[in-house]
């Protein structure tokens, strides 16, 4: 499982002051999200091809110059930049429209397993809970992981690294989740059974000559579930990727969970 986030658990902070205050609250800052999409290994050998492909065919090889950095770089698909058409994605070096058509059908193309956990800040320290936020949307995650992954398969857990206080912080969260007290109805001896590892890496490797396309994948559905969240209706890269949720169509709450429960939920048609 690769996992992704939107939305910043470091806005919490910000946000008690406000409710403390009596203040306004910008709806963008409202959702925490975090997003894994788990792979069979053979789909995630079919999910690297297609994401080569794609990146071949509008990319000289899949490199192209980083004028900022000053230095040759494979193409990585980042939303925020696909989406703001900076970087690899600038109007000059690809015809913009043609590429998103073409993202869109290898998205469609790519057999995962995506589940994702929300966090609605404001609700969520309005009904006292003091968790560390990245950590409860985190457990919430692996619950559903290892509800997720049938038959006692087993796997690997990967995270976008974020900095090295961050990162080692979470992983010690999770080693004393998996190897001391477990999760509800899931046993330590379960977890260590079906999580062989957790990493943390970014997208990049060290030589930008490669990247982790399971990050990146992640990246790209994460966001369309974070927006279809937060303003409670489908958007176009949704559509996309909905069938893909685990327990889909009657996912909502339990593979798209949103935590505290909200009353309203995203309008599917």
């Amino acid at each position: 499982m690769f996992i992704d986030e939107n939305g910043s658990a470091g806005k919490i902070t910000d946000i008690f002051k406000k409710i403390t205050n009596n203040l306004p609250i910008d709806e963008n800052d409202k959702y925490f999200t975090i997003t894994g999409c788990i792979f069979e290994r053979k789909d995630y050998y079919n999910a690297q091809l297609e994401i080569k492909k794609l990146k071949e065919k509008f990319w000289d090889e899949g490199i192209y110059y980083d004028s900022k950095a000053k230095k040759e770089k494979y193409v990585c698909l980042h939303s925020r930049e696909i989406r703001r058409h900076d970087g690899a994605f600038n109007d000059k070096l690809i015809n913009h429209n043609e590429f998103t058509m073409a993202l869109t059908n290898t998205l469609k193309n790519i057999n995962c397993t995506i589940i994702s956990i929300n966090i609605n800040l404001v609700e969520y320290l309005k009904k006292g809970y003091l968790h560390n936020v990245y950590e409860t949307a985190f457990d919430f995650i692996l619950e559903r992981y290892i509800y997720a992954t049938k038959n006692n398969k087993k796997g690997i857990i990967m995270l976008e690294a974020r900095g090295k206080l961050e990162d080692k912080a979470l992983l010690k969260h999770i080693n004393d989740v998996i190897n001391n007290r477990g999760r509800k109805n899931i046993t330590t001896k379960e977890l260590k059974e079906k999580i062989k590892g957790v990493y943390f890496n970014p997208k990049w490797n060290e030589e930008y000559s490669a990247t982790y396309v399971g990050l990146e994948i992640a990246d790209l559905f994460s966001y369309p579930i974070h927006q279809a969240v937060k303003y409670k209706k489908d958007n176009q890269a949704f559509l996309v990727l909905k069938e893909k949720l685990d327990g889909y169509p009657n996912f909502l709450n339990k593979e798209i969970k949103i935590f505290p429960k909200e009353k309203d939920d995203i309008n599917h048609p």
